[in-house]
């Protein structure tokens, strides 16, 4: 006999099953495997959650023992662990990060700023990315706020940055950064437990190691401490310390090896749950950020400044003082301002060649030529200005003291050891003439480079008794001669109008007892550029400024700007009550 409903029922009977697998399958697969089925389930939704925050944590997880369960039933589950929620969580592939890992394993100082020019991103970007790779490479850090945050982790996967934060009481931009330092130590150690687990005990059971306990909120403070060969970065954040001073002893920092650079100190209030009573507590928390710089190399330089004084002391020949013939009571001044030894200018870009040769060159003809044209004045003695941009560049590099990089043809310590020995001998030739008054003059371009070439001039001279040093650290200095007054300075700090009050406060006794006509100011610092705009000499309140010409040519970029002029050397012969009534002109070839 024949069933037509067969087919009918057959059809019915598969849509109920359908149905129960699809609406019922959760509490089939529940019911079948128990207990240990919702502990999978509940791992399976905190995997989801986890793949959100992109953070992971592999003992956390295969160190349950709900889940061993699984492992040893399910071989599908180790290699989604391994595979799916490494590469999710770890983000390997991360694109930024590997290049910002490839920047730091060539330079581990780098700092974040750096780091930040480097990859064009922020520097709380780059703070961060810096902080995964430290995790990377040397595992969790011991920093207590770090510490809680790994608890809070260890406790609360799904938990974010914000979360944490809120929790902990601490900014946002912390928590990014601490987590950051969790999720680059979760590949660390992964890579530890490689090399520590043999082959004999693959699938014996590891216990992760314990954490410490969750503090209340600003239990402690953080302070951050990166040194690098040469700088040194200091990052507070607590209750106890709110003043550089402070953060400096709490750091331990030794002042004679580090200086402070710049310094960002910040204060708020902020507010977080009491874990043991829920109460809500606020309190003040400050920030202070401080940027180091080693002072090694100048600690150095000064300590092979004094044994080269020192030195210098020692094998200083002997100058009995020198028997001259009596002048007429005037004084020469010799000024051959701006040399700029060291400095390098091609002809066919500047208009003229010039280099350390050269410049020896055109300044001992100039000294010969001005000897020459005041050798019937007869003075009794002779003022010889230097400094004033002597030096193209300071000591420590290619670049004036505020750090201007300049065309140099030789390096700092060729120029300093050539540059001192030229004026040695400059002041050896004046002294056979008469006896030699040496007034050093700060520059723009050789602050450091100046006063160092002082102390040298007055360790070499120290037993000549017709040759005087004055190095004093003023920027401007004072010259009297029987009724003249005479300021030195070089013209790049003060203002030209100020420059006879100036002169009128700081020597009053000279300024009344000198006549108007005796006083005057001479400056350098604009070569020829001066006096193509205004002249050469102005009255000022009484006092004469005389801008002060100069061998040294225009380099590559005061050629491009037009920047040039006649190169002279002057020499003026003072009366002793009249002032200057003869002024003597060098022009080289």
């Amino acid at each position: 006999m024949a069933f037509p409903e067969t087919p009918v029922l057959i059809v019915i009977f598969g849509i109920v099953v359908v149905f129960v697998f699809m609406f019922g399958g959760k509490l089939v697969f529940r019911d079948l495997i128990g207990e240990r089925g919702r502990a999978f389930h509940s791992f399976l939704k905190a995997d989801q959650q986890l793949a959100n925050h992109r953070i992971f944590d592999a003992r956390s997880i295969t160190g349950r023992k709900d889940f061993s369960f699984f492992l040893k039933r399910f071989p599908f589950c180790p290699a989604y662990i391994s595979g799916g929620i490494t590469s999710a969580m770890m983000n390997t592939n991360d694109q930024l990060y590997l290049k910002a890992r490839e920047l730091l394993r060539s330079d581990p100082d780098m700092g974040k700023q750096r780091l930040a020019d480097r990859l064009g991103v922020k520097t709380p970007t780059s703070r961060r990315l810096k902080h995964r790779y430290l995790g990377e490479t040397s595992g969790h850090s011991h920093d207590p706020a770090y510490q809680r945050v790994r608890q809070l982790k260890a406790e609360h996967l799904d938990w974010g940055a914000s979360r944490i934060a809120q929790e902990l009481g601490i900014s946002v931009d912390l928590a990014k950064v601490h987590l950051a330092r969790w999720t680059g130590a979760q590949i660390f150690e992964a890579e530890q437990a490689k090399t520590a687990v043999a082959p004999d005990n693959v699938g014996a059971k590891t216990e992760p190691s314990p954490l410490p306990p969750v503090d209340a909120p600003h239990a402690g403070s953080t302070l951050q401490d990166t040194v690098g060969q040469s700088t040194r970065d200091l990052c507070y954040r607590g209750t106890q310390v709110n003043t550089l001073e402070d953060l400096l002893v709490y750091a331990q920092v030794d002042t004679s090896v580090w200086e402070v650079e710049r310094q960002v100190i910040n204060k708020w209030e902020v507010g977080a749950r009491n874990p043991a009573t829920g109460e809500i507590l606020t309190s003040p928390l400050f920030q202070i950020k401080i940027w180091l710089r080693r002072k090694v190399v100048e600690t150095s330089l000064k300590d092979l400044t004094q044994s080269l004084l020192a030195e210098f002391k020692k094998e200083a020949p002997v100058r009995p003082a020198r028997v001259h013939s009596l002048g007429g009571g005037g004084m020469l001044e010799i000024s051959i301002m701006d040399l700029h030894y060291g400095k390098l200018c091609w002809g066919e870009e500047c208009g003229r060649d010039y280099n350390p040769e050269i410049a020896e060159k055109m300044f001992s003809d100039a000294l010969e030529d001005l000897l020459a044209r005041s050798s019937g004045l007869k003075p009794e003695k002779i003022l010889f200005p230097c400094g004033n941009d002597f030096y193209h560049t300071d000591v420590l590099g290619r670049t004036t003291t505020a750090g201007t990089p300049q065309d140099s043809a030789i390096v700092w310590k060729q120029a300093f050891v050539q540059g001192w020995t030229l004026l040695a001998k400059a002041i050896e030739r004046l002294s056979s003439v008469a006896p030699v008054q040496v007034v050093v003059v700060n520059g723009n371009h050789d602050v450091q480079s100046a006063f160092h070439l002082g102390e040298v001039l007055k360790a070499w001279f120290r037993t000549s008794g017709d040759v005087s040093v004055d190095n004093s650290p003023a920027q401007r200095k004072y010259v009297t001669h029987h009724q003249c007054l005479l300021g030195l300075t070089h013209g790049s700090e003060e203002k030209h109008s100020n420059l006879g009050l100036l002169l009128a406060t700081e020597r009053p006794t000279d300024w009344a007892r000198s006549p108007s006509a005796t006083r005057e100011w001479h400056v350098g610092h604009f070569h020829a550029k001066k006096s193509l705009k205004l002249l050469p000499a102005i009255d000022v309140g009484g006092v004469l400024v005389r801008v002060v010409p100069s061998l040294c040519p225009p380099d590559a970029w005061h050629a491009s700007k037009g920047y040039g002029g006649r190169l002279a050397a002057e020499a003026y012969y003072w009366d002793p009550e009249c002032g200057v009534t003869a002024t003597l002109t060098h022009s080289p070839v």
